[in-house]
């Protein structure tokens, strides 16, 4: 009887099943799929669920390490490529040779105006074109351009936030595709393994079932 006066459960009513702490639990696993649980009831089956988990929960520890080295590793590639093309590019300043008249942008489009611009590269070389610059912009204005060798136009190199979003997406989407994998993959299998423990059950109660039943299957004792 308890303080409350209600009263005590005794015998085997009153025992709880233990609960076991993560650590616990985990080593439990491990030594099931090794085979030194020591439980005389485990099957070969639970030893494979076992080893099953075990993997599983070792790709998802090691999932987020691949994404740090994967965003690493496209940063790097990043910020090399971006350096490689500046060193290889020149900058120069153009003067534009007419106002940018806004005009009429669809949608999804930059606001940007092509009009016609002067600039000199290499030195001593003058060289005309059209450049984007923004509406409203006035004839004579300088304009920052980047230009190869030749003194062609080019595209500027990737900036750092565009590196950085590379890197980071890059990262997000390894670790994003190896937790899919590794849920699915786990999934699949212990489908297989749970089909393969019915069929297995169904092929030993065929066998069990006449005797256990009284009934004897057709054919015995020449019936």
């Amino acid at each position: 009887m308890t303080a409350d006066g209600t009263a005590q459960p005794n015998g085997a009513a009153g025992r709880r099943t233990p609960r076991y702490g993560m650590p616990r639990r985990a080593l439990l696993l491990l030594l099931r799929a090794c085979g030194a649980d020591g439980n005389p009831l485990c099957r070969r089956n639970d030893r494979r669920r076992a080893r099953l988990l075990l993997a599983a929960a070792a790709l998802l520890l090691l999932a987020p390490l691949a994404a740090l080295l994967t965003g690493q590793a496209v940063h790097r590639h990043g910020r090399d490529a971006a350096a490689a093309r500046s060193a290889q590019q020149h900058r120069v300043t153009a003067v534009t040779l007419a106002a940018a008249v806004p005009g009429q942008v669809r949608a999804g489009q930059r606001p940007d105006v092509l009009v016609d611009a002067r600039w000199s590269y290499p030195p001593g070389h003058v060289r005309t074109g059209r450049l984007a610059v923004a509406p409203g912009t006035a004839a004579g204005a300088r304009v920052p351009l980047r230009v190869d060798a030749a003194g062609r136009p080019v595209r500027p190199p990737r900036s750092a936030a565009d590196i950085d979003a590379d890197a980071w997406f890059a990262g997000v989407g390894t670790f994003a595709v190896l937790a899919a994998l590794t849920v699915t993959g786990t999934g699949l299998v212990r489908r297989a393994l749970d089909r393969h423990e019915a069929r297995a059950w169904a092929r030993r109660w065929a066998e069990v079932e006449p005797e256990w039943s009284g009934r004897r299957p057709h054919g015995i004792d020449g019936r």
